[in-house]
């Protein structure tokens, strides 16, 4: 399936990165939203990605025209008619979603591919809002969608192979990472760090000091702390995500009570000045202290339920172990993927800790099954010259 023009529904911020993208590539856009203003605002959006691109010099103002002209944006379905692949880039509702793939199921031509970037939606359930269910696939991109190279493929149960072959081709042609990913609630990177993030909470609930929380993340290499990245993220759409996965997964996601009390009181993030931290605090990070035995527990507890999950993940074959690393370290800027990490950190130090935390903290730490039988067999990771690189 040779992809020459696509379609994007929904110029938001990721919607106007994925135009960007395409156009700089040089694809044929035709985008659409739901008014007059909204459209202007993606336009300006793309324009501003590119203003900066000239500005450093990666490209020049005459190049920067000339792929510009090749977006044609509106709130009609010109166009529509003629591209190979659509992206859906609409919010993460479900009814919207489904009118969507409604329209588009009758307006683009029989053999155009159609995809979501939904983050939290089942894609075989999306694909049972059109008639043609084998050519529905997940195409899940990361925020600022024209500079995170990760792109999760997602199958529905009909999703045909040629059509998640010609996604990850076109993927590739747009210099990004495809990682095919197994259909499940929160896919791969938000699943590992829903679990992080509710393990965030779950501390400040406990701490009230939420530096302290954030510092235990940097020393183990987040490039940031979970509660400064809620914050510029939004709670409210890490709640709605996180929800769908304590539906799925249950008791092991449960949300922590101050989640609900948080988006009640509109404690949102950065885009509504209240969040976590005080809206124009300056934040600085103390000095790493490696004696502090309590912030090393904290560490712990935050790297523990991430390799955990990494490791349900590869069990279930959600991804292979080297995709799963890959798109955790471009997804999540994990040092290290998490299931090399937890090789290098031991499974018998790894379950021995999780058995711990789960005693005190209870069943978010059950250690994956896994993890459980290759630790109890001997196979500890490198230092015994095996663990889970052996299912690699």
């Amino acid at each position: 399936m040779d992809i020459k023009q696509v379609g994007i529904v929904g110029g938001g911020i990721m919607g106007a990165g994925i135009v960007q993208t395409l156009s700089s590539f040089g694809y044929p856009v035709y985008f659409k939203d739901v008014n007059d203003q909204l459209v202007d605002k993606c336009f300006m959006q793309v324009e501003k990605i590119y203003e900066s691109a000239v500005k450093k010099g990666k490209l020049t103002g005459e190049q920067a025209k000339e792929r510009l002209s090749l977006i044609k944006g509106g709130t009609d379905d010109k166009g529509f008619d003629q591209v190979d692949l659509v992206i859906e880039a609409v919010p993460e509702n479900l009814e919207i979603k489904r009118q969507v793939f409604h329209l588009l199921d009758r307006i683009c031509k029989q053999g155009a591919i159609l995809a979501t970037n939904t983050s939290s939606f089942s894609v075989s359930r999306i694909a049972t809002f059109t008639s043609r269910n084998s050519q529905v696939v997940g195409m899940h991109w990361f925020n600022p969608s024209h500079v995170m190279r990760l792109i999760e493929i997602v199958s529905g149960v009909e999703t045909s192979p040629e059509v998640v072959e010609s996604v990850i081709d076109f993927c590739g042609r747009l210099g990004k990472n495809p990682v095919q990913v197994k259909e499940c609630a929160g896919f791969l990177v938000n699943r590992l760090l829903g679990i992080y993030m509710n393990e965030a909470l779950f501390m400040l609930e406990e701490e009230g000091t939420p530096i302290l929380i954030d510092q235990a993340a940097i020393n183990i290499g987040m490039p940031m702390g979970p509660l400064m990245l809620g914050d510029m993220v939004g709670w409210d759409v890490i709640y709605h995500s996180n929800r769908t996965l304590y539906e799925e997964y249950g008791t092991r996601f449960a949300l922590p009570k101050l989640f609900s009390k948080m988006i009640e009181e509109g404690k949102l993030g950065q885009k509504v000045k209240n969040g976590i931290y005080p809206a124009g605090q300056e934040f600085v990070y103390p000095e790493h202290i490696e004696s502090d035995a309590h912030l090393q527990v904290l560490s712990n507890r935050l790297l523990f339920v991430m390799l955990n999950e990494g490791i349900r993940c590869l069990e279930e074959k959600v991804a292979s172990a080297s995709n799963i690393d890959r798109a955790l370290q471009l997804g999540a800027a994990m040092p290290k993927g998490p299931i090399s990490w937890a090789d290098e950190l031991g499974l018998d130090i790894l379950f021995q800790g999780l058995e711990r935390f789960k005693a005190m903290y209870g069943e978010r730490f059950w250690p994956s099954p896994l993890l459980r039988r290759l630790a109890q067999a001997g196979y500890l990771g490198n230092k015994s010259g095996k663990g889970l690189s052996i299912l690699a």
